[in-house]
């Protein structure tokens, strides 16, 4: 037989010529339904199938699992080796109309194929084919090729090196597939050459599925897997039990089938031939077509699947004869009802509380009430891998509103770790504790946005008279969010309850856009009494629209007494200002002592000191009422004239006027404001300065 192997110019040529074919095939059915058309096209390597028993066997038992697990898909086959590369592939089979014809079609291809001890394998051209036929198909996304095969590929026979055999030869055809996000799954049969296994692992790895190597009866249970996590499989495949018969002793396996489900499919996979296999229901009786719940059974060489279409609820036995060796078990459940989860955002705020509402619903998707027949449970599995559970009610109790009504709530108080967290929704019936029905997500905790209300002056305010109450910062985590002032709703309910407007939020500093992460609030009271004062802020974030958690504050407004004689009002005067004045002094005292004293050094480009902040001289009245603030003008420095230092809780915030002239830190242009941190280079004027906190 002829060995092809295909130089990189025919290999280029020939994708060009596929992308060509496929651009054509395009307009030329444009008006093609292209709606259920997953394909699932395998290609065979005959001889390797013919050439041993366990080989064949285990092909029976493939098809048979894909057929069970996938409902309704298209199936094809076609030939690998290098004579028969070019066949069209045989199909389409459907499962449920006339998928029994693909076995006698590859039955007769087998018996009608002459084995050889040797044979060589055009994979590439194969694929080329088979990527040319997928295109014709407007096959979907979710398509894939289940490669089968054990015999030798000429492409890795020679004595060049492989990796760079596989990068030119191979890696462009797995990257036509990748594109189009078709998965090629490798599959070798027993005694596969080498050369096989190198090449079903790259063209695996580079579509990012699977590659399965010849192993009874673990290999089912892989490929079961591998092809349930297709947008088209019937449901999620369940390990159930896994067990070793010895002596040919009777089993019993036991399978506890839960009120609701609609189809369950059983998959018995065995490493040795042979074994009879009996169905019984609830009853004791072997099941049968005259039960109201349907079985049926496919049964190959290594594999035993039964189909029960409605169920009976309550424990089911397979009882096994006449077979010694091992056997694993699985469930693959459908159900009539599905949990619907109400509110989950796929963003949510760390640290915040986490509301869940879920409900059910039948296969018409409306809403069920099952009562008190079942329970509803969550799991969710932090970034670092620890699960915590809790039990959603319907009790009326906790977060829940309703008794009774169908919905179950539940509210977690915070999630506190960043990243993303895996949730499962879990419904148990009564009785039925070992199966549940289930509903997998995820969602993600990150910073949002948050406002922190700093209090200046909130007691004793006069009426008619205007007081600065304090600022509103708007931040995600530590960094300052600037957000537009119309985002922020005040509210001002005074003593009488009444809604005050008389208040202004003034931007300390704005964005070009007009945006502020510090708003002044400015308050003139009306009213005598408390008075209280709530921030809400709403704002789009994280592709929804955001609640920030309100912050609220309550101040007290009091009336200055006018009715005293001129002696009293002087001497009250007199008072006042010796007083105001003594207290101004505590005050101001006091202030300049809260206030964080300057820090820090700016050095040269060659180390020396230019700036000690620490003993900078200011006036008299900046040392006491901005003992915390430098202004540019008495640093001396050309170019930061229009500065402002601001020490503030450790940090030293850089604020810089409009009019300053371009400031860089770090080689980075800046304006507005910037956190100085120990070792930042600030350049101005042709200069550079590094801020030391430390010298």
């Amino acid at each position: 037989m002829a060995v092809k192997i295909l130089s990189k110019p025919i290999i280029i040529l020939t994708i060009l010529t596929l992308i060509f074919f496929s651009v054509t095939s395009l307009h030329a059915n444009q008006n093609s339904d292209s709606n259920d058309n997953s394909i699932i096209l395998f290609l065979l390597d005959i001889n390797a199938i013919k050439g041993d028993l366990e080989n064949q066997n285990l092909l029976n038992s493939l098809i048979s699992i894909s057929s069970v697990v996938n409902q309704n898909h298209k199936m094809y086959f076609s030939v690998l080796d290098s004579s028969s590369s070019e066949i069209a592939p045989q199909g389409p089979y459907i499962v449920n109309k006339n998928f029994e014809n693909m076995y006698d079609d590859i039955e007769k291809l087998i018996t009608n194929h002459e084995y050889q001890k040797t044979i060589s394998l055009d994979i590439n051209e194969s694929l080329l084919n088979s990527y040319n036929f997928l295109q014709s198909q407007f096959a979907e996304n979710d398509s894939k090729i289940i490669f089968i095969g054990g015999s030798q590929v000429p492409l890795l026979m020679s004595n060049a090196n492989s990796e760079d055999v596989l990068k030119e030869f191979v890696d462009p055809v797995a990257d036509l597939y990748n594109n189009k996000k078709w998965k090629i799954l490798g599959i070798s049969l027993k005694d596969a050459h080498e050369s096989i296994l190198i090449l079903l692992n790259r063209y695996s790895k580079k579509t990012l599925s699977e590659n399965l190597k010849f192993s009874l009866p673990n290999i089912l249970n892989e490929f079961s897997i591998a092809i349930s996590k297709d947008i088209w499989s019937s449901g999620e495949i369940i390990d159930h039990d896994n067990f070793e018969i010895s002596n040919k002793q009777i089993y019993n396996s036991e399978i506890l089938i839960s009120p609701g489900t609609s189809l369950i499919n059983l998959f018995f996979y065995k490493n040795k031939t042979g074994g009879s296999f009996r169905l019984k229901n609830p009853s004791g009786m072997q099941s049968t077509a005259g039960d109201r719940s349907e079985s049926s059974i496919i049964e190959t060489p290594y594999s035993i699947i039964w189909q029960i279409k409605n169920p009976i609820p309550g424990k089911w036995n397979v009882e096994i004869n006449n077979y010694e060796g091992q056997i694993q078990s699985f469930l693959q459940p459908s159900y009539e009802y599905q949990l619907e989860l109400l509110n989950l955002n796929s963003k949510n705020a760390i640290n915040q509380p986490l509301s869940l509402i879920t409900f059910i619903t039948d296969q018409n998707d409306v809403m069920v009430n099952l009562d008190h027949d079942i329970s509803i449970q969550v799991s969710i599995i932090d970034p670092t891998g620890i699960e915590t559970l809790y039990q959603m009610n319907d009790e009326g109790l906790k977060a829940d509103a309703v008794k009774d009504d169908g919905y179950y709530s539940l509210e977690i108080p915070k999630i506190n770790i960043l990243g993303t967290h895996k949730m499962s929704l879990q419904m148990k019936w009564q009785g039925f504790e070992s199966d549940s029905l289930i509903s997998n997500h995820e969602f993600e905790s990150i910073f949002f946005p948050y406002m922190n209300f700093e209090e200046l002056n909130i007691s004793n305010l006069n009426i008619g008279n205007e007081s600065n109450l304090g600022t509103l910062y708007v931040s995600i985590g530590d960094t300052p969010y600037p957000v537009d002032q119309k985002s922020i709703n005040t509210t001002i309910l005074t003593n009488s309850n009444q809604i005050s407007d008389s208040y202004t939020l003034i931007p300390r500093r704005s964005t070009t856009d007009g945006k502020s992460a510090m708003y002044d609030v400015i308050y003139t009271p009306q009213e005598i009494g408390n008075t209280l004062i709530t921030f809400n802020m709403n704002i789009d974030y994280a592709g929804r629209l955001y609640e920030v958690p309100a912050q609220s504050i309550q101040i007290q407004i009091v009336k200055i007494p006018t009715t005293f004689s001129i002696m009293q009002i002087s001497g009250i005067v007199l008072f006042s200002l010796l007083l105001i004045i003594g207290i101004i002094i505590l005050l101001a005292i006091i202030y300049r002592n809260l206030q964080t004293a300057p820090y820090g050094h700016l050095n040269d480009e060659n180390g020396n000191l230019i700036v000690n902040f620490k003993t900078i001289k200011k006036p008299l009245i900046q040392q006491i009422l901005h003992r915390d603030e430098i202004l540019g003008t008495v640093i001396g420095i050309t170019g930061l004239e229009e500065i402002t230092l601001k020490y503030k809780n450790g940090l030293v915030i850089m604020n810089i006027s409009d009019d300053s002239p371009r400031i860089r830190i770090n080689s980075q242009p800046v304006v507005n404001s910037y956190y100085l941190k120990d070792g930042d280079w600030i350049g101005t004027s042709g200069k550079l300065y590094e801020f030391v906190i430390n010298p």
